[in-house]
């Protein structure tokens, strides 16, 4: 074969393709390379992190502590972020915001800022769709189509942050509670958490980091035993088997006395520092679905024995679904009554950002 033929027979790289193929800023081993290429000071790289990822300033803005001509060269070395700002939806209620997120292959994503008297909280992604088919929640209709990247996942965060600080406030807690299942990313996931705990990443406190599942025993152990006193979060809907596979499908190959051994595990661990706390127990509270005097009795016997926290949330009205409706706030509180009684520590959620779509459940694209 000639030259010509075979290159003719060569793809052609484009500046998209090229810039595709370019570490994004989190890579820190890419980053240390840079610094060794260009013989920087290593501290010209920590201020520029640190002005990234804790003070959450814009990337070229960032780039400018490393002082011409090397932030220059850097953003032509990385890609500068992960994830665009597509729409942005208020909540008239509550302070809530969400954020329509496009990814660099055009897939779109949901993550939301909660605002509270008592703290702001990052609810972020780790799913293109979800895999779970949870009956009641809107994410579960897409399907899945791909895992989020660590980038997308740590972007989600910085975006959150970058918004409370233009308020002057700042992001306190993060919860893995928006599309997706995250220890269906697992890999992706550590990575991220990874980063966002870090001294030289974004240094969030692990005890303020939460992850959201349906239940992955092994991952669930996985997940404890790399970040201990990461809260954990298990999305339980219902403590009686039968209804839970049919509210949570995809749980029907996960072995029940598996789960709740891992559970139990997990809440039975030694805590790791003062303030943690106990593993939490979401429960969405569907009318004359999983709100019945059965339910609370099986719930009190699912937890006996370890601590927890069990969340009652309303659920929140999506659009396939008519004939469900949410549990009255007094019959909530009559549940909660029951589960208390019986020494079980309950608290009666506030879906926050239900006017914008943004409350649990509703996220979709």
């Amino acid at each position: 074969m000639s030259t010509s033929s075979m290159s003719s027979s060569l793809p052609v790289l484009t500046p998209e393709m090229a810039q595709s193929a370019l570490p994004y800023l989190i890579d820190r081993p890419a980053m240390d390379e840079f610094r060794r290429i260009h013989k920087l000071d290593p501290m010209r790289i920590r201020r520029t992190r640190f002005a990234l990822f804790q003070q959450y300033l814009e990337p070229t803005d960032a780039l400018e502590f490393l002082q011409a001509p090397y932030a220059d060269a850097a953003r032509k070395a990385f890609r500068l972020s992960a994830l665009s700002i597509e729409e942005r939806h208020d909540s008239a209620l509550d302070r809530s915001s969400k954020f329509v997120l496009a990814t660099e292959t055009g897939d779109k994503i949901e993550t939301v800022l909660m605002r509270s008297a008592k703290r702001i909280t990052a609810c972020v992604s780790t799913q293109v769709g979800c895999q779970a088919g949870c009956s009641f929640c809107a994410t579960a209709r897409m399907g899945l189509r791909r895992q989020l990247s660590a980038a997308e996942i740590v972007e989600q965060v910085l975006v959150a942050a970058r918004t409370a600080r233009a308020e002057g406030a700042r992001v306190r807690n993060i919860v893995f509670m928006g599309m997706g299942e995250p220890l269906h990313n697992e890999q992706n996931l550590h990575e991220a958490i990874a980063h966002l705990s870090s001294r030289d990443g974004c240094n969030f406190p692990i005890r303020r980091i939460s992850v959201s599942t349906v239940g992955e025993p092994a991952a669930m152990i996985r997940l404890v035993d790399r970040f201990p006193g990461i809260q954990v979060a298990l999305s339980l809907h219902s403590a009686r088997p039968e209804l839970r596979a049919r509210l949570v499908p995809w749980t029907r190959q996960i072995d029940w006395e598996q789960l709740h051994l891992a559970v139990r595990e997990v809440a039975t661990r030694p805590l790791t520092f003062h303030h943690q706390g106990p593993i939490m127990i979401q429960h969405i509270m569907i009318a004359g679905i999983n709100d019945t005097e059965e339910d609370a009795d099986a719930l009190i016997e699912y937890v006996r024995g370890f601590e927890c926290i069990v969340n009652l949330i309303p659920f929140n009205a999506i659009a396939p679904i008519q004939a469900w409706q949410p549990t009255s706030r007094e019959h909530r509180d009559w549940f909660a009554k029951r589960l208390r009684a019986a020494g079980v520590y309950t608290t009666v959620r506030y879906s926050m950002g239900s006017d914008v779509a943004a409350a649990c459940g509703q996220l979709v694209q």
